[in-house]
């Protein structure tokens, strides 16, 4: 069908209501429009078929809806469906397909209007705030093809190291803010030690900057270095400051954002990042920035809370310090940082708490006449703590393991005490906001707090047939995780759990039916189906219908394939994609779906302050509705993979 007349104001119109061009200024909308063409086509007919070439256009669909329908072994299954306000033809042209994976069927009369795909993309180029609503919320297609990826500008925001860990600036967050030049502190690799420290002494800073003569960062030279190594060391401070410096600098460029920058001192557990003019060292420095500088300009900052916990004696202080962490974890999934990210981010900070907690509670212990058994131990996380995923204060999953003193009196003496100790920790963490676990998964339980030979024992017996609740506590064992104490005990335990399950093809195939025997919440006409939860309510499920065989299908690969690096699903989504090629696109896909459920949860669960899990989808935008179906597709498809893989029954 040949392009009609267009009326430019009118498909403005249409485009400003929608995002992302709703995002765009009204001039480029308005030029955008100029560019478009109508088309109509009849309930039947199709924009595109399976396999045909993509043209260079994108299609707004301004009236009707349309249905991706999928042909794939003599069969044709409806995959997505199309609305108004929803871009067609996206995936293909974006990555540069050579044909559509799906057909584009209208189910009722339809109106489109057609846009040339390489305009929007330049858009989308330059503008930030549409590319990253892009980025963030559009799961195209899952099923069938693959989700878009647009290139970041060439001046992105943070670069190298950086931009591997956040994937780019985040949305929204306060820029770094270079100072003055003439308020940054330098000196050349051969200047003497002695004239380094008087500088830092004359200007009251702690640190340094050792540059070369066109003022790139060579290694930067802090008060706490100075200490070390020629206090403590005995190096001479008339050497060259080069001697004493550390290196690679870690810098960042000024369009990075604050937020950013502190995500990237956590992660490298450094003091200060330099700015230089591009974000890498090749560039001339133009300023030095530590933790304070960083919180003044983002209002928040993790490395700081570390220091706070080590500090904190009060049940009081640690409850405000653990609302500050959910409040941190709030403005960074605004942000648009990956979700799993910020569960390994949580982790580190409630790892902290718990040692913190664990050498107080000892020590009441110490001063009311109870001293600990004389005997290695360990605390533990299981559940979803051991695998670095509870950003929330939801149910406290841990246990503690000991070693055995010789003698059955001896090692329930001891036991004893270790129970008295889990009992003043979990008190401690209730009083901080953490839900009690309702399952009794806590190392105040004795069924939770055993010798090293008795989790052994347990651990090797689950090679046998497992019934409901042992399954259960088998599958919960096997993400247990250090926090304190002797890590070797639980580097053991680990072991033995990965043993056991790699060896046992039986509990891999229990495993396997956990994946495969979960209902997915898709009724025949792709409708949600909702759970009551009560008079007048119901929700869906995100836990149990999406989350958990995500994380039990990404457990059990790793197991059969003998992958142990990784505790996160994420994380263990990752290591199936890098080591499984014949599994990479599926990997991929469900890792992503499972960052955007625990993202989905996470911000219901702070909307609705209890754990997130169920969500009334009424309440969702139309795109997140659109993705959560899609997210279930990918579950589907990692359904089928699992049920091939370990070779169970054909889904009826």
């Amino acid at each position: 069908m040949q392009p009609n007349n267009v009326i430019p104001d009118r498909i403005a119109t249409a485009l400003r209501r929608f995002p992302p061009f709703s995002m765009l200024p009204a001039e480029e909308v308005q030029a955008l429009a100029g560019d478009a063409y109508v088309r109509a086509i009849a309930a039947g007919e199709y924009a595109w078929k399976q396999g045909d070439a993509p043209k260079a256009e994108v299609l707004f669909l301004a009236r009707g809806r349309v249905e991706y329908i999928w042909e794939v072994e003599g069969r044709r299954e409806r995959v997505d469906i199309r609305d108004v306000g929803d871009v067609l033809g996206f995936t293909a042209v974006m990555h540069n397909e050579s044909q559509h994976s799906v057909s584009a069927q209208a189910a009722e009369d339809s109106l489109f209007y057609g846009l040339p795909a390489a305009r929007i993309r330049a858009l989308l180029t330059r503008y930030d705030e549409a590319r990253n609503y892009v980025r963030r919320h559009s799961y195209w297609v899952a099923r069938v093809g693959r989700s878009v990826s647009l290139a970041e500008p060439s001046d992105s925001a943070i670069t190298g190291r950086a931009k591997n860990i956040l994937q780019a600036h985040l949305d929204g967050a306060q820029l770094v803010q270079p100072r003055p030049i003439d308020r940054l502190l330098t000196c050349a690799p051969e200047a003497p030690i002695s004239e380094a420290a008087a500088l830092m002494a004359a200007k009251r800073v702690p640190s340094i900057l050792v540059v070369d003569p066109e003022r790139r960062p060579l290694g930067i030279v802090t008060a706490n270095n100075l200490v070390k190594q020629v206090i403590v060391e005995g190096l001479d401070k008339s050497a060259p400051v080069a001697q004493a410096m550390a290196k690679p600098v870690v810098t960042v460029s000024p369009r990075s954002s604050a937020t950013a920058a502190i995500l990237l001192m956590l992660r490298e557990r450094i003091g200060q990042v330099c700015v230089t003019e591009d974000g890498t060292p090749q560039t001339p420095a133009l300023d030095v920035c530590t933790q304070k500088d960083l919180l003044a300009q983002s209002g928040h900052h993790p490395a700081g809370l570390l220091r706070e916990i080590r500090l904190a004696r009060s049940n009081a202080r640690f409850r405000e310090l653990c609302d500050e962490i959910e409040s941190i974890a709030r403005s960074y999934l605004e942000a648009g940082v990956s979700a799993v990210y910020l569960g390994q981010m949580c982790a580190e900070l409630y790892d902290e708490l718990v040692q913190r907690l664990v050498e107080l509670s000892a020590a009441e212990l110490a001063d009311a006449g109870t001293a600990l058994p004389p005997t290695a131990w360990a605390w533990m996380s299981v559940g979803s703590d051991g695998r670095r995923e509870q950003i929330l204060r939801t149910d406290m999953d841990n246990a503690l393991v000991f070693d055995s003193l010789g003698s059955p009196t001896a090692d329930e003496e001891a036991r004893g005490v270790f129970l008295q100790l889990g009992a003043r920790v979990i008190d401690r963490m209730a009083a901080a906001g953490f839900a009690r676990c309702q399952g009794g998964v806590m190392a105040l339980n004795p069924r939770w707090c055993r010798t090293t030979t008795e989790w052994q024992t347990e651990l090797t017996s689950f090679d046998d047939d497992l019934d409901g609740e042992r399954l259960l506590r088998a599958t919960v064992l096997f993400d247990l995780r250090f926090v304190a104490g002797d890590k070797a005990l639980c580097d053991a335990l680990r072991k033995t759990a990965f043993d056991t399950a790699t060896s046992s093809r039986r509990l891999q195939r229990q495993f396997a039916e956990l994946v495969v025997n979960t209902a997915l919440p898709l009724n025949f006409i792709g409708r949600f189906v909702m759970e009551k939860l009560g008079v007048g309510e119901e929700g869906l499920d995100l836990k149990s219908r999406g989350m958990a065989p995500l994380r039990d299908a990404a457990r059990v690969l790793c197991l059969k394939h003998r992958l142990s690096r990784r505790y996160s699903t994420g994380g263990r989504w990752e290591e199936v994609r890098r080591n499984l090629p014949q599994f990479a696109e599926l990997a991929s896909s469900a890792r992503d779906a499972y960052d955007f459920l625990l993202r989905l949860r996470t911000l219901n669960g702070l909307q609705r302050g209890d754990s997130g899990r169920f969500i009334n989808t009424v309440q969702l935008s139309k795109i997140e509705r659109a993705q959560l179906a899609s997210i279930f597709d990918v579950v589907r498809m990692v359904q089928d993979t699992i049920r091939h893989e370990f070779d169970l029954n054909a889904r009826p």
